[in-house]
């Protein structure tokens, strides 16, 4: 789905003040509204999970082989 103006696109720059925050590293976000859940990759490009877990807060945790996160996939994101 494409952006039809730039009004449309200017809710997105609402992100911007979270950057400061967050590591200096490259990262991904997907979210898919149908199923209502956030992807966000930590590397560039993103890595396969190895192994995963679910918190008790329906966040799944994703590990690559070494057993770093490479990732988290946010259940019902829109309810958070």
């Amino acid at each position: 789905m494409a952006i039809a103006n730039y009004q449309e696109a200017l809710p997105y720059l609402r992100f911007l003040p979270l950057l400061h925050d967050l590591p200096k590293q490259p990262f991904f976000v997907v979210y898919d509204a149908q199923a209502d859940v956030l992807y966000i990759d930590f590397n560039n490009p993103p890595q396969s999970a190895g192994d995963s877990e679910i918190t008790d807060d329906d966040i799944v945790i994703r590990y690559n082989d070494a057993e770093a996160i490479v990732g988290l996939t946010i259940l019902n994101a829109s309810q958070r």
